[in-house]
């Protein structure tokens, strides 16, 4: 398998955890791992976890969907995105792709 395109590793990103809301900062490993924003690359790193994987990562998000998408709503407006915005919109997408997977 391949390594997949993560958002955190573009050049010029940043990851600062201090600027993500603390509620949501024990994720920040998390949403590195599955800023993966290409469909095809995405589909693949899936296939390739367990079962157990997809669902303790699901579980860790399933709580933080509603304030994460609060958090993104919040600064919709700021040009450019901080790139913390960024990686966490990238790895709910991902995230809600994995739900949907496992259903």
């Amino acid at each position: 398998m391949k390594q997949p395109s993560r958002y955190s590793d573009e050049p010029g990103v940043s990851i600062d955890p201090t600027r993500v809301p603390e509620e949501f900062r024990h994720l920040v490993p998390l949403a590195i791992e599955w800023s993966i924003g290409d469909d095809c690359e995405l589909d693949e790193y899936i296939a390739n976890q367990s079962k157990e994987i997809l669902t303790a990562v699901t579980a860790a998000f399933d709580p933080h969907f509603r304030g994460l998408q609060e958090w993104s709503e919040a600064n919709c407006n700021v040009v450019p995105q901080p790139d913390e915005i960024v990686l966490f919109d990238t790895a709910t997408n991902a995230i809600a792709t994995v739900f949907t997977k496992l259903r």
